[in-house]
């Protein structure tokens, strides 16, 4: 038994020297400060010699995976097998860093127009106007890239775009974008074609793929150019990028704009300080400078970038979409897809809302989602119950009439919102507030989908709880997840 032990601890230290040697090799060719955007340009060779490091340091942990492999056996000791059980988990973690590393390498100088020139759209959301992708798009860019050197070719408003060619845009290939969502703009009854209102709504769908697929089409048709990706940025993401770029100070605003305050302001203060027209400058004002100063200043190295913008993928906050396959892989790997989430088989529930009211008052709401599983047996049948609590914390007066008024006749203050429930199990019943309602309901990527008008008054809760019965394949722990991000919560 010693001996096995000896045989390990030996084979394992011998071959882990070498594998280490050569990932430690590896990383003293990156150099983070080599790929840096400066002055809106990314070095492409610079990024390109990325590539041979990188698949040494890949190599290098393959190695060392096979060696802690070999160094396995049934003769050693608990605690040992558990450090080496431990320590293939972090190679394995790392592997996945490594390969991630490596493709992005391989991709970005296309992804930057080393073969030619790239467009990108980028969508600028805010929650105070919720929408089912995250929030309302209230401004827009264009990003051209040519060999390394960004530039913002085009920016406007949602409603630049409804302008543009309002009776010839039409969707095609997303069957279930139309069918769900076309009466809200996606489709009029005439074969597909959108409405003129049709960028209002465009982030109602929870998925980002389809929604940047959505825009890849209408935006050509809108007045602007082919498209190669789509961004999306909320407002928490514009308020990282003032921790790049600096403070900046805005006419008629007190205060300089920081990470720290710009959130809030987008989505509360700045309805305080103008109305109208002059609000809509603001906004304007503050999604400009921001890209404006961003490609004229340089950057921390990547590495910083990313750690400060995943967990704002993470919440949905910041996502991206390719129309290449390869390049649309690998930011689904590295979790920027905002795709919306695939049940395989198990059990599971998201929810999310529309403003119906034309008003900004979801700045106010914060939403509880509860899922509690009443029977189940070993057949995969299930009875659950997923309860919704909407607490509107809107004041009834007091605020401009943009904020708290709305477009259906009811007190100012109210929510007015169409909630979506997401489940695996079908829709059995449901109430609000105990009395018992109807939803409709239908399916949509695959999973169930019960939705209604709910209205919400100033200052109160509303309770929505749906029962839930039906059979499921995988029987572990239900996903419990609410897609959308909201301002405050």
């Amino acid at each position: 038994m010693l001996a096995q032990h000896r045989d390990s601890l030996n084979s394992l230290s011998s071959a882990a020297t070498t594998a280490l040697r050569d990932a430690a090799a590896a990383l003293q060719q990156v150099d983070p400060e080599s790929i840096r955007m400066v002055d809106g340009r990314i070095d492409i060779e610079a990024v390109g010699r990325l590539e041979a490091p990188f698949s040494d340091l890949d190599d290098a942990i393959i190695s060392l995976q096979g060696v802690v492999e070999g160094a396995k056996s049934q003769w050693l000791a608990s605690r040992m097998q558990h450090e080496l059980d431990e320590l293939t988990d972090d190679l394995a973690k790392n592997r996945v860093r490594a390969d991630n590393a490596l493709l992005a390498v391989q991709l970005a100088p296309r992804m930057l127009g080393a073969n030619g020139q790239r467009r990108y759209f980028i969508a600028f959301t805010t929650p105070a106007e919720a929408r089912g992708l995250g929030g309302f798009m209230g401004n827009w860019a264009e990003i051209t890239i040519t060999d390394g050197q960004i530039s913002m070719t085009a920016f406007g408003r949602s409603g630049d775009l409804n302008q543009g060619s309002p009776t010839d845009r039409k969707l095609t290939g997303l069957d279930q974008l139309v069918e769900h969502w076309g009466r809200f703009g996606f489709a009029n009854g005439e074969g597909g074609a959108a409405d003129e209102e049709v960028w209002s709504n465009i982030t109602m769908a929870p998925d980002f793929p389809t929604t940047a697929q959505a825009i890849q089409q209408l935006y050509p048709q809108s007045g602007g150019r082919p498209i190669d990706g789509v961004f999306l940025m909320d407002s928490h993401a514009i308020a990282a990028l003032l921790g790049f770029t600096g403070p900046i100070d805005v006419t008629g605003v007190a205060q300089p704009l920081t990470e720290a305050n710009a959130a809030e302001f987008i989505e509360r203060d700045q309805y305080l300080v103008a109305s109208g027209g002059e609000r809509v400058d603001l906004l304007d004002t503050i999604a400009r400078t921001v890209v404006d100063r961003l490609l004229n200043t340089s950057l921390p190295p990547p590495a910083d970038v990313a750690r400060e913008f995943a967990p704002l993928a993470a919440e949905g906050r910041f996502m991206a979409w390719s129309a290449d396959d390869e390049e649309q892989s690998l930011l689904t790997r590295v979790k920027m897809d905002g795709a919306f989430p695939q049940l395989s088989g198990a059990d599971g529930v998201a929810v999310t809302i529309d403003n119906a009211g034309g008003n900004k008052v979801d700045a106010y709401l914060e939403m509880s989602v509860d899922y509690l599983i009443t029977a189940r047996d070993q057949s995969g049948a299930r009875s659950a119950t997923v309860t919704i609590t909407l607490t509107n914390s809107a004041p009834s007066a007091g605020l401009p009439p943009y904020v708290i008024s709305n477009s259906v006749g009811l007190p100012e203050g109210t929510n007015h919102m169409w909630l979506s429930v997401y489940t695996a199990l079908p829709m059995a019943g449901a109430t609000i507030d105990d009395e018992a309602t109807g939803m409709q309901t239908s399916r949509v990527f695959d999973w169930n989908v019960a939705t209604r008008f709910v209205d919400v008054p100033p200052g109160t809760t509303v309770v929505v709880t749906l029962a839930l019965q039906g059979s499921i394949d995988d029987d572990s722990a239900p996903v419990v997840r609410r897609v959308q991000p909201l301002a405050n919560t």
